[in-house]
């Protein structure tokens, strides 16, 4: 007797003999997968057994084989590990994907394709599709009529006659969506309506037209996008990665690098990768990648910590810091470079082996043979070209040549000294026109930590001085918030990455850098040239409608739709000063959700926040510089703290007056209900 679920789709009733024949075709597959994973499994085994063997059999024989004979032996070992590799995590996949194998199907030209996170197979027919595979793609972008795709062979056009989506549970049938997969298409409310859980989900069941193109675009190597907060940005960066892996043969996970906003983030998008059967991919945040660069400061200040002093109300020269960050910085540090660079000299002749080369030589090499070098690059290529020229290429005379040129130079290699010395110049006084203030980036600059605002300059002048450090291992880089970086930021990391394709992702309205705010990040294409696209995603499936009218308010933002259904709670909106009822929201709000946020300004109010409830409810968390992981049931954060991050319910203290881009990004967290202490 066959299961039957009870639950189907509103938009067109399914007859029982449709309904019979998509569980008898779920049965079918499943038993497939089934199959598939026996046999395979014996085989990986069988496999694995014979390259120990094949191993083995390399390493008792070592001595008998030529060197020609080892590489060869060697690349055939690593082939054998490559192909074992990709077995084992195909089988992985399957297994993943064995108790729901597909989400949706629907009819092309006639024939019937079923969509899933990866493909099955019987012999040569495809029972399942990947998602990523290019015929997918008429699931999301197209209702029923004509439609076309690109396929490996060129453009195919047809009919498609229908689209339907599955809720699978167990490897049981629990429902079938008859769509068209318009906006507000049941399937989607039903995944808006639920509540957040403390890591991101994949959305390859519900992914929208206007989000798969950004995911699928090939059209130019770096893609720009500006998405409104809730706009899936996230996501969509993530679910391009994994499609590009699909795409890409050459490309591996280890070749990807995601620029994340900090360690929260990083630990809160660690699962959607692999519930797409990919490997995870390298993360770092810009002060760790800075500090591979700044090797004379003990760490690089991290970003929330300098969004923090800001906030906090730290005393500080906020003036000197907004310089710092301007895009007339890059200005300075090169103008800087060429005035220490041409002060250069060598002050006397060095004597090596009995050979005296003469100042005017040395000189002559710097600043004419080499003048298109870095200035500390010359200083490489001098010491090879004397050696070559006088000693035949000795190493030791080499090293003689380098030391003791170094002792007669009107300069060294320190990069602190000079970065200090940036500061004591006319120079930098002529552009920050200020000409009768005392600077002093003394004491700050021989502290262990770089603060944030120079470790970008300071990364800068080392290039010039130096030469880039070529990073060609990563083909594909991703930055989400992109709104928290610098123009300067994206040069440097552009000239670092000079191999790799990028996708940027952000949005200007919620950044919280008090110093530094994009009109557009289309400007970006500056950086990234003509093999550059940009992009706006302006529909958002966060919050509900009355959180979102509530944030337009905030600044004045009138192109910002909501696609989640009203659920006819409003705003509730207290007084700043009534605090005595934020135990009661608390209460309420827990027990209505899974994840509450207390959202406040400062890492202080947050602190206090915690101090008052953290006897009442254990599991209560604080998000602060130093968090990886934390409790979603209730959290304390300052807004800072909770970018890219979602909760179903969000309580918002304090007065974010005047500072209406964080407020923003404090009010767009809440997906359900929001309560403000306004």
């Amino acid at each position: 007797m066959l299961y039957l679920p009870c639950l189907v789709g509103d938009n067109m009733s399914l007859s029982k003999d449709e309904l019979r024949s998509e569980v008898v075709r779920l049965r079918d597959t499943v038993k497939i997968i089934d199959d598939t994973l026996n046999s395979a499994g014996s085989d990986l085994f069988k496999e694995q057994d014979n390259l120990k063997n094949f191993q083995s059999y390399i390493w008792d024989n070592t001595q008998g084989f030529d060197d020609h004979e080892i590489d060869s032996l060697l690349s055939d070992n690593e082939t054998k590990v490559k192909v074992l590799s990709d077995k084992a995590k195909a089988i992985r996949r399957l297994y993943k994907v064995r108790n729901h194998p597909y989400f949706g199907s629907f009819v092309f030209n006639s024939e019937p394709f079923y969509v899933g996170i990866t493909s099955v197979k019987k012999d040569l027919d495809y029972l399942v599709c990947d998602w990523r595979a290019p015929i997918s793609s008429l699931f999301y972008d197209y209702q029923s009529g004509k439609c076309k795709y690109e396929s490996p062979d060129g453009m195919e056009e047809g009919i498609l006659e229908r689209k339907r989506q599955y809720r699978i549970e167990n490897a049981k049938l629990q429902g079938v969506f008859e769509t068209n997969m318009n906006i507000d298409d049941d399937m989607l409310q039903d995944v808006l309506a639920q509540n957040s859980s403390d890591k991101m989900k994949n959305i390859v069941n519900t992914i929208q037209a206007e989000q798969n193109q950004v995911i699928r675009d090939n059209s130019k190597s770096n893609i720009i996008v500006q998405g409104i907060a809730g706009s899936g940005k996230t996501s969509v960066a993530l679910h391009r990665i994994a499609f590009l892996l699909y795409k890409l043969p050459y490309l591996t996970s280890g070749n990807v690098l995601i620029f994340s906003p900090n360690n929260v983030f990083t630990e809160y998008i660690s699962n959607v990768l692999p519930d797409l059967g990919e490997d995870n991919t390298m993360q770092t945040t810009f002060h760790e990648f800075a500090s591979t660069f700044i090797s004379d400061y003990y760490r690089v200040e991290p970003y929330s910590s300098f969004v923090e002093r800001y906030y906090k109300g730290v005393r500080q020269d906020n003036d000197l810091i907004k310089f710092k960050q301007s895009d007339m910085m890059k200005e300075v540090i090169e103008e800087f470079v060429k005035y220490y660079t041409r002060a250069a000299r060598f002050t006397g002749s060095i004597e090596v082996n009995n050979k005296t080369i003469e100042m005017t030589e040395l000189n002559d090499l710097l600043h004419d043979r080499y003048a298109n070098k870095p200035l500390f690059e010359r200083i490489e290529l001098i010491c090879e070209h004397l050696n070559n020229k006088y000693f035949k290429g000795n190493k030791k005379e080499y090293n003689s040549i380098h030391s003791k040129l170094y002792k007669i130079a009107n300069f060294k290699q320190d990069y602190k000294a000079i970065y200090k010395a940036l500061y004591d110049t006319a120079l930098f006084n002529q552009y920050y026109k200020l000409p009768f203030r005392k600077i002093d980036n003394s004491k700050k600059l021989n502290d262990h930590v770089m603060p944030y605002e120079d470790a970008t300059p300071y990364i800068y002048m080392k290039c010039l001085l130096e030469g880039y450090p070529y990073q060609v291992a990563m083909r594909q880089i991703v930055i989400d918030e992109a709104q928290d970086y610098s123009y300067l930021q994206y040069y440097l990391i552009r000239k670092i990455f000079k191999m790799a394709d990028f996708t940027i992702l952000g949005d200007v309205n919620q950044t919280v850098n008090p110093f530094y705010h994009y009109e557009t990040l289309s400007i970006l294409r500056e950086i990234f040239g003509e093999d550059s696209k940009y992009i706006e995603l302006d529909k958002t499936y966060r919050s509900s409608p009355e959180i979102i009218e509530y944030a337009n308010q905030v600044l004045n933002l009138n192109h910002v739709s909501a696609i989640r259904r009203t659920q006819d709670l409003p705003v509730i909106k207290r007084d700043i000063h009534d605090l005595k009822h934020i135990g009661k929201d608390i209460k309420y709000l827990k027990d209505k959700y899974k994840s509450v946020a207390i959202i406040t300004k400062s890492i202080d109010e947050a602190n206090l926040i915690y101090e008052q409830f953290k006897d009442r409810y254990k599991k209560i968390s604080v998000i602060d510089i130093d968090t990886k992981k934390y409790y979603t049931e209730l959290v304390v954060t300052p807004a800072y703290g909770a970018k890219g991050l979602e909760f179903d319910a969000v309580i918002i203290v304090n007065n974010f007056s005047y500072d209406s881009y964080l407020y923003y990004v404090a009010v767009t967290r809440a997906q359900h209900e929001l309560v403000v202490y306004e």
